[in-house]
């Protein structure tokens, strides 16, 4: 059911008219003595909103001083040696533009409403974006209070004094934290309803938050930060704030669409393992394959976060061992979530576990599947509707207020966000073709496909309608023959350089809203083909992780007479790095109106040319070339050594090493 556009909640959350009137609280003396005044300024808690900065009575002081400067309440004085060490501790850098706080809230050089206001919030952003602080008493109910959750110290029912149990507490969940002397030794989650949607992850989720507060070996009790616990407790306080009781439990909304995602990728293993050539295969490589060439993975809180990931694609997803939880290489997913509506068109969010049928596909009968010439239809279900109940309505009459009757079911403003994670640098025509599927009218930048890929270093030329030029050198692990059939190691240097010949406009594709979650099986193969086209770019043009991009030419450094600028392992990788000895390897690159990379470079008495297409679900074809053939019997140039390799299994051996200058050195080898 789509809703016209109107305005949902602000996702800072509610406005002053939607919360009873709150008690007065004593004035602080400074903006961030008290817990009131920094949860009030949390942009994330339902206290936010500028109008709400100005009105609520825990601000009193700070906002009738900062906004208003009205007699009676005179403007803070950022210029006391509290203010200022209290700015000057947090470690924030903000340009107030030689002003004082006059010119700050409002004075003769600031007198723009909508100016003042975006200061405000700037401020507010960087206070909100400072560190959280450290694992301790404090620190815990600092943070939960921030995030507009209750809190309520117990005891732990131990003799130590100082163990306790901190209750963290929604209208839908709770987080028992228990701590000694400030060190967590217990977390757990906790649902106020029961749910076997909820409660078999529920154990998942402790084992996480735990984990997050918990010290690790080499952690100490000064060190230990909030950080992780802080994105964990956001998370399922913004589910808790956009849940309504009863009536809609965003957290089990979630939960259901894993339940049927999760029946899904069952059937996609089931079906793996019906292929003769896979038949044998572990579970853990038929979910993995599942994973990066069917209907993804769904994961309950995994990596760290707590929430529904479905992955995609993952690094080394062809390797032998490869796990779908856990492993080396990098992993794309989608976070499936809630989020309040605001201004888009959508469909709210339904409560339901039943998105998909009994029987995953459609049928005719028992036994035959509905079929189209790219496989079974999937039988998508459409949950009913989730109907909030009415409540009773409060009418006044001649001063007083009578309940005489029940007002309209009130409509559900939340919908499900799906949010790319990491965001994929997409061409801007798929970009529209993933908006397109949800809907979603999201504003386009006018920045170019590679630029988005290869930012440009800041103050550098750079024209986006001219071709650009970017080189890098790295070296490539493979192996020389020593005789009797016997190979070893060998490193080899590459001068990568990629040509964008005709630039195009890009999109980093974030987040879009979704109705249903088989709205997101079309953009599954154009995330997968981006998604791999990235990383053999960045395989060639980035530096690997923990090692920085070598100079072309060494710098020369004066050394202490008998030392050395380095070690000599180093000194031996810079010299490989800029010796002469380098391949050069030309790419040019061209995303319009598919993907296609042109790859050049010196063999043997030729120079060989590849023109290669990365296709949907990120399979590689390889268009044209001249040093491959695709019988043993066709003339060609080469012979393979060994077993013969077509032109398809040329091509996937690219898919498999994901790695171009790999995937050269060994063309190098195998054609003799």
């Amino acid at each position: 059911m789509s809703t016209p556009m109107r305005h949902g909640p602000s996702q800072q959350g509610r406005t002053p008219s939607q919360h009873p009137a709150a008690a007065p609280t004593p004035q602080a003396s400074t903006p961030f003595s008290t817990t009131q005044a920094a949860a009030a300024l949390s942009p994330h808690g339902p206290r936010s909103s500028p109008q709400q900065l100005k009105k609520s009575p825990a601000t009193g002081t700070l906002s009738s001083g900062i906004i208003s400067s009205q007699p009676g309440n005179p403007p803070l004085n950022f210029d006391s040696p509290s203010a200022a060490a209290a700015l000057g501790g947090l470690g924030l850098d903000i340009q107030f533009d030689n002003i004082s706080v006059g010119g700050l809230v409002g004075g003769a050089n600031r007198s723009d409403e909508d100016d003042r206001k975006k200061r405000m919030d700037a401020v507010i952003q960087a206070l909100w974006n400072f560190d959280t602080g450290r694992v301790s008493n404090d620190g815990l109910e600092r943070l939960a209070t921030r995030l507009g959750l209750e809190c309520l110290w117990e005891s732990a029912g131990t003799s130590v004094e100082n163990d306790k149990v901190l209750v963290i507490a929604g209208r839908t969940m709770a987080v028992e934290v228990a701590i000694k002397n400030h060190v967590v030794y217990h977390a757990s989650l906790t649902f106020n309803e029961p749910s076997p949607s909820l409660d078999k992850h529920v154990e998942k989720a402790s084992a996480i938050l735990f984990n997050d507060l918990a010290l690790g070996p080499d952690e100490s009790q000064l060190t230990k930060k909030l950080s992780k616990f802080r994105v964990n407790l956001e998370h399922l306080a913004s589910l808790d704030r956009l849940s309504i009781t009863p009536g809609l439990n965003c957290h089990e909304a979630v939960a259901g669409v894993w339940e049927s995602l999760e029946k899904l990728h069952r059937w996609d293993v089931e079906r793996l393992r019906e292929d003769p050539a896979l038949s044998d295969k572990p579970d853990e490589y038929l979910r993995v394959r599942a994973l990066c060439n069917r209907h993804g993975c769904p994961l309950m809180h995994t990596r760290g976060r707590i929430g529904l990931t479905l992955d995609y694609w993952k690094q080394y997803h062809n390797y032998p061992g490869t796990k779908v939880e856990g492993g080396n290489g990098k992993t794309w997913g989608v976070l499936i979530d809630c989020a309040t509506a605001d201004t888009m068109v959508y469909t709210p969010v339904r409560v339901s576990d039943k998105w998909i049928g009994p029987n995953v596909v459609k049928t005719d009968s028992i036994d035959d599947e509905v079929m189209t010439a790219t496989g079974p239809i999937l039988d998508w279900l459409e949950p009913p509707n989730t109907i909030l109940p009415p409540t009773e309505e409060a009418k006044s009459e001649g001063g007083l207020e009578t309940t005489s009757g029940l007002s309209a079911p009130k409509p559900i403003e939340v919908a499900f966000m799906a949010t790319f994670n990491p965001p994929v640098v997409v061409t801007h025509g798929i970009a529209m073709e993933i908006y397109k599927i949800s809907a979603f009218n999201a504003p386009l930048s006018g920045n170019t496909f590679d630029n988005l890929l290869f930012p440009v270093a800041e103050g550098a030329n750079y024209d986006p309608s001219e071709p650009r030029v970017m080189t890098f050198t790295q070296t490539v692990p493979t192996f020389v023959d020593i005789g009797n059939g016997q190979k070893e190691p060998d490193l080899k240097a590459h001068r990568n350089t990629l040509l964008v010949d005709k630039p195009v406009y890009g999109q980093v594709v974030t987040q879009v809203p979704i109705s249903h979650p088989k709205d997101l099986m079309p953009m599954l193969p154009m995330l997968r083909q981006y998604a791999f086209l990235s990383l053999l770019l960045a395989n060639s043009f980035k530096p690997r992780e923990g090692r920085e991009a070598m100079p072309l030419v060494p710098e020369s450094r004066p050394a202490k007479e008998g030392t050395s600028n380095m070690s000599a392992l180093d000194q031996k990788y810079k010299d490989f790095i800029n010796s002469p000895e380098r391949l050069k390897v030309d790419i040019v690159l061209s995303a319009h109106p598919i993907p296609r990379l042109q790859l050049v470079f010196p063999f043997k008495q030729i120079t060989a040319m590849i023109n290669l297409e990365i296709q949907l679900d990120g399979k590689i074809h390889i268009v044209s070339d001249n040093i491959f053939s695709d019988s043993e019997s066709e003339a060609s140039p080469f012979k393979c050594k060994g077993k013969f390799l077509g032109r398809k299994q040329w091509a996937q051996k690219l898919e498999d090493c994901e790695n171009i200058g790999h995937w050269i050195e060994f063309i190098k080898y195998k054609l003799e």
